[in-house]
């Protein structure tokens, strides 16, 4: 098992280079990361039962960094989640 480096759909647009242009594009990236944090989480799964079934090609190194990029990639889509909330509620707060 290799370890391949996270992928997050929406660093691009966090560091200001790209912006999403509609809202179905911020859907889409947001969707993007939901999707890969379950992935990741699954990866981490599959590489946790292989090493514990005493599998020799999956070292606890390798549980550890799945179970790592898992964490980091669901804190960054909760993340996602609560600045789209935050920003929901402050249109919704917005007097016209």
């Amino acid at each position: 098992m290799s370890v391949a480096p996270i992928q997050m759909p929406m660093l691009d647009q966090l560091s200001g280079t790209e912006a999403p242009k509609t809202a179905d594009d911020l859907a889409a990236s947001f969707g993007k990361a939901l999707t890969d944090a379950r992935a990741l989480d699954q990866q981490a799964s599959e590489a946790a039962e292989k090493f514990a079934n005493g599998d020799p090609s999956v070292g606890i190194h390798e549980v550890v960094i799945a179970t790592e990029k898992a964490n980091i990639a669901l804190r960054y889509a909760t993340t996602l989640k609560n600045k789209a909330v935050e920003a929901y509620r402050e249109l919704m707060g917005t007097q016209v």
